[in-house]
């Protein structure tokens, strides 16, 4: 399916597995977008152009499959997904804390590199696209951990990339929104993958006051 029906399937899909009580449609419009391109001098991807104008994301933070291919394994893992919905001006707000990283550093970096990284998500550090490798449709979905012990993710011209988590935000999404990777899971470990158990595994390794919705 083309992105456009994608996108509408990824919401549909988390509405469906408990994550959305309701689908809200999203304020941002494709003037908004071009706005934010032209102030920021960014490009940025089909993606999350369409990601950006479809629905509110889950207000609560998303347990589900990832696929770890450092250790070549699914694991459960969780984040907590930017609202970037309601006004532009939060991406302008958003992007200006994320920066602001860079500029507390020991040694504040350079402006040009770290640019190329648009947050979407916190989980004891930054999800970011990496504008920098987008073919213009679609681009890596990266992570930098809180700390900033991050020399080893730039390149040899000393541009800051992050850990790469997933090889496309599209494909980050069937993990997180669509569960593609839970039928998998299940056959390996042998196991009923739903709402309640990522609840229970959920409480296991966080407190309860963490943000997780509760039905």
């Amino acid at each position: 399916m083309d992105y456009k029906d994608f996108m509408e399937y990824a919401f549909q899909k988390l509405h469906e597995r408990g994550w959305l009580m309701e689908l809200i449609p999203s304020s941002i419009t494709k003037t908004d977008i071009a706005e934010f391109e032209q102030e920021y001098l960014m490009e940025l991807p089909v993606v999350l152009k369409l990601y950006l104008m479809a629905y509110k994301p889950s207000p609560t933070d998303i347990v589900g499959m990832v696929y770890d291919d450092e250790n070549k394994e699914i694991k459960i893992d969780t984040i907590d997904f930017y609202d970037l919905t309601d006004n532009v001006s939060d991406w302008s707000e958003c992007l200006g804390c994320f920066r602001e990283e860079f500029e507390d550093c020991e040694t504040p970096l350079r402006e040009e590199i770290y640019k190329n990284l648009f947050p979407i998500g916190y989980m004891d550090g930054w999800y970011c696209l990496d504008l920098s490798q987008s073919d213009g449709k679609d681009c890596p979905v990266v992570f930098l951990e809180y700390g900033g012990f991050w020399d080893c993710y730039c390149d040899s011209d000393g541009i800051l990339h992050g850990k790469c988590v997933a090889s496309n935000f599209r494909t980050f999404l069937e993990w997180y929104f669509c569960g593609s990777l839970e039928p998998e899971y299940e056959k390996i470990n042998h196991v009923i993958v739903n709402y309640e158990f990522y609840s229970l595994w959920h409480d296991q390794h966080f407190i309860s006051e963490l943000n997780f919705p509760r039905r």
